[in-house]
């Protein structure tokens, strides 16, 4: 799985954290509009041009156009079932991961020491049940969409601590995925419009996810040059 990086990828990749940098700190608060929307999803718009131009195996590139289109449908007004699309962009993104980074260890053969990833995977496990036992009596129909969501995105947490140590940044990727998606849950289900709340929650979802993104890939291309 060869890629290169040349001036292309790393301008696109540019422009990708200066629009996640730009709507963390001047559009995250204001209304949903389309330009707040079109920022928000040049975000991993710009990302997986970028890999695709490096030529990347193809389900990584997926799985960063999965997250585009989560992030698009998530920004816009709940309306024609967007909230349930976002949902399920980022399943097929979980998914997609998941697979990632089940490939890469299969082939690594790299498992010791095996302690801390047993013990990553049981706090990933314990946290994500106390997180649906806490989230239950809120999601009335949606948990339809949300339960399956956090079935996977926790299996791709777990799958995520077997990746070879070379791929490290891919499990802290994973981490704040998790934290930045529990909290939005959160945000959705639990917390009321004008809760004070959420000046907290707001700028946490948003640059746990950017986090998790920007780490999960560069855990990937890690783990890849390393074997």
């Amino acid at each position: 799985m060869g890629m290169e990086f040349d001036f292309v990828f790393w301008a696109l990749m540019a422009l990708s954290l200066g629009a996640a940098a730009a709507y963390g700190t001047v559009f995250l608060d204001r209304p949903k509009t389309l330009l707040r929307a079109g920022v928000k999803t040049l975000f991993m718009g710009a990302m997986t041009t970028a890999f695709v131009t490096a030529g990347a195996p193809f389900p990584l590139v997926l799985a960063l156009a999965a997250s585009a289109f989560g992030d698009l449908f998530l920004a816009l007004e709940n309306k024609n079932g967007t909230l349930s699309l976002g949902i399920l962009s980022f399943l097929i993104a979980q998914l997609l991961y998941f697979l990632i980074f089940f490939g890469i260890w299969f082939f690594s053969g790299d498992n010791s020491p095996l302690w801390p990833r047993y013990a990553a995977i049981a706090l990933v496990v314990a946290t994500s049940i106390g997180f649906l036992i806490w989230m239950g009596p809120k999601l009335g129909w949606m948990a339809i969409g949300v339960v399956p969501y956090a079935i996977a995105i926790t299996g791709m947490a777990c799958m995520a601590m077997w990746m070879p140590w070379a791929g490290w940044p891919a499990m802290i990727g994973a981490a704040s995925f998790l934290v930045s998606d529990f909290v939005l849950s959160a945000e959705l289900f639990r917390l009321s419009a004008d809760a004070p709340a959420r000046r907290i929650t707001a700028p946490m979802v948003w640059w746990t996810y950017v986090a998790a993104q920007v780490l999960i890939v560069l855990g990937v291309v890690l783990a890849v040059f390393a074997s």
